[in-house]
């Protein structure tokens, strides 16, 4: 009975140190690139700029600027890209925090770090969807509808509406779906491209069920066979106003 108990402690540990390590040698989550400004709100203080290598905390509000983007990099190693005129919440998960981030409006790109080459799994929400995230890479679009833009650009993505989680869509690599407040998300649909401009390129068609009507939620465009984001001077990536499809 002990040599199995040593044995147990022996293989926890041998599974435990790469991830402590891993975890201890990356530090606190930091600014690690900055363009134009970042502001962070704490508690019941009042917002103040952030600067390149300053550390962020859990439970900080962060804010970027107009035609101003950061980068955050967390303890694990994984990357949150914050886009301009964007508002999210960043958390590092622990026993009684389990979303990573809160993306209230604006649009934000996220690698999620594996820990010793196994997955590590996250999850985020936004006002309108919740995003269980099984790898790797993926970009998220909040508009001023709430509506919530999920694309992938590798990886797997699990996406459902905040108020009925159950009824969830699975985006692979290369595919994009919305989330409009009191819907289910749409189906999966292909696009080309990158992940952070996925609501400016055209798709490759929706891959609804066999008789099944794909129907945009309200404010999106469809043009032809290709869906378009919600009709908002904000997009994805801090891009220009679209002006029509992209082509």
């Amino acid at each position: 009975m002990a040599r199995r108990h040593i044995f147990l402690l022996v293989s926890i540990a041998v599974f435990a140190l790469p991830l402590l390590a891993q975890w201890g040698s990356a530090g606190p989550a930091k600014v690690v690139s900055l363009t134009g400004t970042l502001t962070v709100r704490r508690s019941r203080e009042a917002g103040k700029p952030l600067r390149l290598q300053d550390p962020v905390a859990s439970g900080d509000e962060l804010i970027t600027g107009p035609n101003s983007e950061a980068v955050i990099k967390a303890s694990d190693g994984s990357t949150v890209r914050v886009f301009p005129d964007s508002h999210v919440i960043f958390n590092e998960r622990s026993a009684d925090i389990q979303e990573f981030l809160h993306l209230f409006l604006g649009s934000i790109k996220v690698h999620i770090e594996k820990l010793s080459g196994r997955p590590n799994p996250q999850k985020m929400t936004t006002p309108t969807a919740v995003i269980a995230v099984r790898g790797t890479t993926f970009s998220v679009f909040v508009d001023e509808t709430e509506a919530t833009l999920v694309a992938v650009d590798e990886g797997e993505v699990s996406v459902a509406n905040i108020a009925s989680p159950s009824q969830e869509v699975i985006l692979r690599n290369g595919q994009r779906t919305w989330v409009q407040r009191g819907q289910p998300p749409l189906a999966a649909q292909r696009f080309r491209g990158r992940s952070e401009r996925a609501d400016l390129i055209p798709g490759l068609g929706l891959q609804a069920g066999a008789g099944e009507a794909m129907h945009p939620p309200q404010g999106v465009r469809m043009v032809g066979t290709d869906m378009m984001g919600p009709a908002s001077p904000r997009s994805m990536g801090g891009a220009m106003p679209r002006s029509g499809p992209v082509h």
